[in-house]
């Protein structure tokens, strides 16, 4: 068993909107967002997209370590973030005890009763394994405990319908996921930047180009240009650019990332696979 010292982050999905497939994109993967970070004692995961099937079928090989208390930490409820929640193999494990925390609401019983409507006939089949989750809501700027040690925060990000992002500190070390964000809200790109400072690995939105931003107003994301100025004003040792385009080929993402790092050289865009150790 690893030391829980021993931080590892790992990309499951990093597709924006929708599952994309394709052999033009077997570099990144076509999979929607899930991360997961991993200590000895224990698993904290974020978003719950179709990545997170692939994550429950390596549990279940024993390709990773499997854990029997995990964080599950949504930053919203868009379905691409949703979606591979009852795919999730170790929902239906007696052993797992499985948090799901969101900070979008005010009450426990709210964050069911919309989790659950997402997961009901006509729209999807009932999900009949609500007893093997615990739905928590928490309070923006306020500390959760995680179950792997250490400490999570929301904070608010702009995104239509609303969306917040995490910060993660354990044993000296951090993780703050900011994607599904578009900027030019002033406040909430500080309070971004406050909750990322000196962050060992900041997780930014980069779902558009220079030119499509422009008539992407509104729609809630950011370019890999304006995901490095957060970092840069923030200090982050590291900087990972997610949530990409669904139409975007393998091709396309080699040369934003090339471009990203010539820029700056502490940039990554994320690949299903990926590893980091913080």
């Amino acid at each position: 068993m690893r030391e829980v010292a021993d931080i590892v982050f790992q990309v499951w999905g990093a597709r924006g909107s929708i599952f994309s497939g394709g052999a033009d994109k077997t570099e990144f993967g076509g999979d929607t967002t899930c991360f997961s970070l991993a200590t000895g004692a224990g698993m904290t995961i974020i978003d719950a997209g179709s990545g997170l099937r692939a994550m429950g079928e390596a549990m279940d090989l024993r390709a990773i370590e499997t854990a029997t208390e995990i964080d599950l930490l949504l930053t919203h409820l868009h379905f691409d973030h949703i979606c591979g929640l009852p795919f999730f193999e170790p929902i239906f494990c007696d052993n797992t005890i499985l948090r799901i925390w969101s900070a979008a609401f005010e009450r426990d019983e709210d964050f069911r009763d919309t989790l659950s409507r997402a997961m009901s006939p006509p729209i999807f089949p009932s999900f009949r394994h609500w007893d093997s989750v615990r739905l928590c809501t928490a309070l923006p700027g306020i500390a959760i405990p995680l179950a792997m040690g250490g400490t999570a925060v929301p904070f608010p990000l702009n995104h239509p319908d609303g969306a917040f992002g995490w910060r993660i500190d354990c044993e000296g070390k951090s993780l703050t996921i900011a994607s599904d964000h578009e900027t030019g809200n002033s406040a909430i790109d500080a309070r971004i930047v406050e909750a990322a400072n000196d962050t060992d690995l900041l997780v930014c939105d980069a779902t558009y180009t220079d030119e499509e931003i422009v008539h992407r107003g509104g729609w809630g994301h950011s370019t890999w240009r304006q995901g490095i100025d957060l970092g840069e004003a923030a200090g982050a040792r590291h900087m990972l650019m997610t949530h990409h385009d669904p139409q975007r080929a393998d091709g396309e993402i080699e040369m934003m990332e090339h471009d990203a790092r010539a820029r700056n050289e502490a940039v990554t865009f994320a690949r299903s696979g990926w590893t980091h150790i913080l």
